[in-house]
């Protein structure tokens, strides 16, 4: 149960409403991270309009971005987050058994794999991610812009994690 009171899907502020709006459009429901963001409208949009412009532009491919986020989400021990990734993969009809290894960080993708590898280290000892590591993302095709952008995908679901359990949001929030 969350810890603070989750905003109704059925929310009145003009704010509020024009995002939760947005939000149905595009995903189908105002998931529970959002609704507690809504406690705050700035919040909510920030959040929001980050989320969409990580997400929905750059150049990796969404299933590289949710492979990033399933992966971050177990490595920062934030099940309801997992489970919304695994949900997602499933959509882009990625099969069960891959979304296992994408979990447990051991792809037969070489390219995915340190990626993979590379985000587990930077969320856990981002101090310990060496020029090796960049040389290595270079070797296997991935531009700056990809690294900056893989970073940053790590980086947002890692704050939602962390958000997240500490609200104590489940999946039926």
């Amino acid at each position: 149960m969350a810890r603070i009171e989750l905003e109704s899907d059925e929310a009145t502020n003009p704010q509020v409403r024009d995002v939760f709006d947005e939000i149905i459009e595009r995903v189908g429901r105002v998931p529970a991270a959002y609704r507690a963001f809504a406690r705050h409208p700035h919040i909510l949009q920030a959040n929001w309009n980050r989320t969409k412009n990580i997400l929905g532009q750059g150049n990796l491919p969404i299933v590289v971005k949710e492979a990033i986020a399933t992966r971050v989400s177990k490595v920062n021990g934030c099940h309801f987050c997992l489970l919304i990734h695994r949900s997602n993969l499933e959509k882009l009809e990625i099969p069960v058994s891959q979304i296992n290894e994408i979990e447990a960080g051991t792809t037969q993708d070489t390219r995915l794999n340190f990626v993979l590898e590379f985000v587990s280290l930077a969320t856990q000892h981002p101090e310990k991610i060496t020029d090796d590591h960049f040389q290595r993302l270079k070797e296997l095709d991935y531009s700056e812009e990809d690294i900056l952008e893989i970073l940053t995908v790590m980086e947002m679901y890692t704050g939602y994690n962390k958000i997240i359990v500490a609200l104590g949001l489940r999946p039926d929030d």
